[in-house]
Order: structure tokens, then sequence, then C-alpha cells
């Protein structure tokens, strides 16, 4: 190692979107009641827990899929293989490729922005514009 140091990205930390945010802004958007969509994204994290525990995956459309996984400790022999065996179970999330798709950088949606460094916490600069670009105050656009 040269003694060279590295600074790579991460994202900011951010407040997640709550289920009855999630509600409210689907009844917004069709004709179903912001109570009715609570209870429908309720059952349906009720119905995945039930599946995975039966050992099912989940397909979710478009956004991907759940399943369970186990970490077991290992036997010689089969037959010596039993529950106690298995030391963990957990659910893996597998994004599908649309959703791989519209949070990656090929998306025209998604944008990064530099936040903070160790020397400053302004705002990214941005090049200033040309006077061509500039918005107008309302008196030069008459």
């Amino acid at each position: 190692m040269n003694g060279s140091v590295k600074y790579y990205g991460n994202l900011a930390p951010v407040q997640p979107v709550h289920l009855s945010e999630l509600a409210a802004n689907i009844s917004r958007e069709c004709t179903v009641t912001v109570h009715d969509v609570k209870a429908v994204l309720s059952s349906l994290e009720e119905q995945i827990y039930i599946a995975l525990r039966n050992g099912q995956s989940v397909r979710l459309g478009d956004l991907g899929s759940f399943r369970p996984v186990i970490n077991t400790t290992g036997v010689e022999l089969e037959k010596d293989f039993s529950v106690s065996n298995i030391k963990t179970v957990r659910p893996v999330f597998t994004p599908s490729t649309n959703l791989r798709y519209n949070i990656s950088k090929q998306h025209p949606d998604v944008s990064f922005l530099k936040i903070g460094s160790e020397n400053s916490l302004k705002s990214p600069e941005v090049p200033p514009k040309s006077p061509e670009e500039s918005p107008k105050s309302p008196e030069e656009s008459l």
C-alpha cells in the first residue's frame, strides 16, 4: 500500500416511508379509502409471514421475491441431521430486474448529490449559469 487515502460514497440517512404514509399515497391515486388500503397491506404482510413459515417463496410482482433460508451445522451422516442442527432461519429478498433498474444510475429519475465532507457541510457547488440560462426577473421578461 502506498499510504494514499481513498474516500467512498455512502447513502445519507433518510426518513423511512411508513405503511400509513404509503396507504395515504395509494388512496390519493385511486378510489380506495386509506383504511381499506391499510387493511389490504396489513393482510399482505401477514400472508407473507405465513408463506415464509411454510417454506414458500413469495413473488411480489415486479418488486421481487422473498424466500426463507436456513444456516445449519453439518453432520457426518444424513440420519444424524435434526432440527437442532438449524442455527438460524431468515428471510432473503431478491429484487426483480425491474426494481434494480428503477433505482439504478441508468434510470432517468435517479440522481445523487454530494451533501458534505470533512471540510465543508455546504451544498454541492453548482456551476454558475450563463446569462442566457439564468431565469429572468418579471421585469426582464416583459
